[in-house]
């Protein structure tokens, strides 16, 4: 894109992903590119997927993070099913990182969708993000590893 360029929330979007929440990701020990990043431990998959809302305008766009684990052998066998995907290919644990924040005396958050807007500077979003797969996320990833294996 040329310098000045007006984007649209889309590409502002995707402009986020890859210069604030990809490098983030990987920063938290994670590989992966576009919207999909993956752990592997013991035998599994942990992954973190950003899902973005099909309900975008040219201003706006929502999204969301989804997590998962899968046992590396069913990982590799759907994928000799399916090998055009490279996201979590089912089975497993798979939860949605509202659902994993607790607040109060407990209570998830739930269905947590963040808003990004064409134009509007995204670093204090992508931190929020990344605090949030950092905090909730991982250690949700781990554990669910950690209760696949013992």
């Amino acid at each position: 894109m040329e310098a000045g360029a007006v984007r649209n929330a889309d590409e502002w979007f995707k402009l986020m992903v890859d210069t604030g929440l990809a490098p983030g990701l990987r920063a938290l020990g994670m590989s992966g590119s576009g919207r999909h990043f993956r752990v592997i431990e013991d035998a599994h998959i942990g992954q973190v997927s950003i899902l973005q809302s099909s309900k975008s305008s040219a201003y706006s766009t929502r999204f969301t993070m989804s997590l998962s684990v899968t046992a590396t052998d069913e990982w590799a066998t759907q994928l000799r099913i399916r090998p055009y995907t490279g996201r979590h290919p089912g089975g497993g644990w798979q939860e949605r990182i509202g659902n994993l924040m607790l607040i109060g005396s407990g209570i998830p958050i739930g269905d947590l969708w963040w808003k990004i807007e064409a134009g509007k500077p995204f670093a204090g979003l992508s931190d929020e993000v990344l605090t949030a797969v950092r905090e909730f996320g991982l250690p949700a990833i781990r554990d669910q590893i950690r209760a696949r294996v013992h």
